[in-house]
């Protein structure tokens, strides 16, 4: 009988005598001998069986240094996928450690740093709904017929995804565990936004809103969620988590385009604001044999924005002054959209105290000179931005 035969027979010993520390000891020991083999897949699996036994004896001591094992042969591996068995062990130990605050929270955090490295090609290949221009309002359809003309710009390139925070697959599966296990809200909506499920999100914001909000609050809870998705890039999600939150919420249950009802002018002004981008950074591929103009929508970071989608987000702030100033998070995101897409000047601190006249004047300042180089805005699109 081989050594390590012996140390696996030793090691089930301990565990039918429930031995913990002489286990963790022969654990580590086997550990330290299968990294000599360069298997990555036999010494996660190893560490991953192991760490459950312990957690689910309450041994949080051994079963963390397990983890922490086992993100370190991630970080030594060369795995370039993050496959759904990795996923799965990844969820189930995190799982695990929900007694555990502190030593759960710094194995998410190790396992999405990790998970950073790994290439990530989303996807996406829901279409944008035809749009309509019919509208009761004269400033409605004067934005609609403005937004819904075809684009005639050049080819687009294929969307680029920043995912220094953690790989989307991962912060998708945080996020489906904090909710539908946990009803962690707040924690679940961290993790949604660094994901790429708009549609689920929109369904968690939906029983968020019903269990924990105000009924006034209903556009808020949506309108934040869409201007943080905008200033973290992700135009595809935004509108995603959009139309499945205004089509399923029991309290509004209407498709767009919209207008919307009018109790919620939020609604309206976050749909406009959508098409403005749609019509900046959206190539929309044309079909002759088609009505539907629209196609999978292709993100283009690189683009100047017109002196006429500017003169469209301005109208928009302007329009909807009452509804933006109901909370100044909202102003600053929108202020920072502003420069992200549309080419606004960041201005230094302010000299008023009032948020949404800072972005008046940021909006008249950038409309009174309308060129703008290439250059500047793609410095502007380079912004280092963070959301809560």
């Amino acid at each position: 009988m081989s050594s390590t035969t012996r140390l696996y027979t030793k090691l089930e010993q301990c565990k039918q005598n429930k031995d913990f520390y002489q286990a963790h000891q022969i654990c580590r020991t086997v550990y330290v001998r299968l990294r000599s083999t360069n298997n990555d897949e036999s010494i996660l699996q190893f560490l991953f069986e192991s760490a459950c036994y312990f957690l689910e004896h309450n041994q949080s001591n051994s079963g963390y240094d397990l983890c922490k094992c086992y993100i370190e042969t991630l970080n030594r591996s060369k795995i370039t996928d993050l496959t759904d068995n990795l996923i799965q062990q990844i969820c189930i130990l995190f799982q695990s450690l929900k007694c555990f605050h502190d030593e759960r929270t710094e194995f998410a955090c190790n396992a999405l740093r990790w998970s950073s490295q790994i290439p990530y090609h989303p996807e996406q290949d829901e279409q944008l709904p035809v749009l309509r221009t019919e509208s009761n309002s004269s400033f409605s359809s004067s934005i609609l017929s403005t937004l819904t003309e075809s684009n005639s710009t050049s080819e687009a390139s294929k969307k680029v995804n920043i995912h220094r925070t953690g790989h989307p697959k991962l912060h998708e599966a945080f996020a489906r565990i904090l909710w539908d296990q946990e009803k962690n809200y707040k924690d679940s909506r961290y993790h949604y936004l660094r994901s790429d499920d708009g549609r689920s999100f929109a369904i968690m914001l939906i029983e968020a809103h019903q269990t924990l909000g105000y009924p006034s609050e209903i556009d808020l809870f949506i309108a934040q969620t869409v201007l943080q998705y905008l200033l973290l890039r992700n135009f595809h999600t935004a509108y995603l988590v959009f139309i499945t939150y205004v089509e399923q919420h029991p309290k509004i249950r209407q498709p767009p385009p919209g207008p919307f009802n009018q109790v919620y002018p939020m609604l309206n002004f976050l749909w406009f604001l959508l098409l403005c981008l749609k019509k900046t950074l959206i190539k929309v591929p044309t079909n002759n044999n088609s009505n539907n103009a629209s196609g999978e929508p292709n993100q283009r970071l690189d683009i100047v924005p017109s002196t006429e989608t500017t003169h469209c987000f301005s109208s928009l702030v302007n329009a909807y002054k009452p509804s933006l100033e109901r909370d100044s998070t909202l102003v600053q995101y929108v202020e920072k959209i502003g420069t992200l897409f549309f080419g606004l000047k960041q201005k230094p601190s302010s000299t008023s105290s009032n948020p949404f006249e800072n972005l008046m004047n940021s909006l008249t300042a950038n409309l009174s000179n309308s060129t703008r180089g290439r250059e500047q805005h793609q410095h502007q699109a380079d912004l280092d931005l963070e959301v809560d």
